[in-house]
């Protein structure tokens, strides 16, 4: 990840709501048969960090699907991404303890116990970056 960094998780949300109404929402994906299923074999995927993807719905913004991708170590750190709105993505380096992270999260998500908002980052978003739709690289830092 060698883009230009931007401190903080706020600027980037902040472009959220403006991005997402920018253009048409991308057609939903089918979805998975077995959302449960699917969110703890996705959990699993990332903890071992080998290569994955997945959809969810996006908790926020109607219609988006979100792409999830794992795609395997480099190095100690495990990489992956996930699709935003407004043609923006997250790519993060994972440690071992940001992976155990995310897939706990993944877990409950299967387990209906998801619960959150945009006020708290979860630890693992430190090893994370938000990459714009023009390229732009947005750190999200945990300060």
């Amino acid at each position: 990840m060698s883009r230009p960094r931007k401190a903080g998780l706020l600027p980037a949300l902040m472009l959220l709501p403006s991005l997402a109404l920018a253009g048409p929402a991308p057609a939903p994906a089918a979805p998975a048969a077995d959302p449960a299923a699917a969110n703890l074999a996705f959990a699993a995927a990332l903890e071992a960090c080998v290569e994955a993807s997945h959809q969810s719905p996006h908790p926020f913004v109607r219609d988006f699907v979100i792409e999830h991708t794992v795609s395997g170590m480099d190095g100690e750190l495990c990489g992956y991404s996930q699709t935003m709105p407004g043609d923006m993505r997250m790519a993060c380096e994972l440690d071992e303890p940001a992976r155990v992270g995310l897939a706990a999260e993944f877990r409950e998500l299967a387990e209906g116990r998801m619960s959150g908002g945009t006020g708290e980052q979860p630890a693992w978003t430190g090893s994370c970056e938000v990459i714009t739709a023009d390229g732009e690289s947005i750190k999200l830092d945990q300060d």
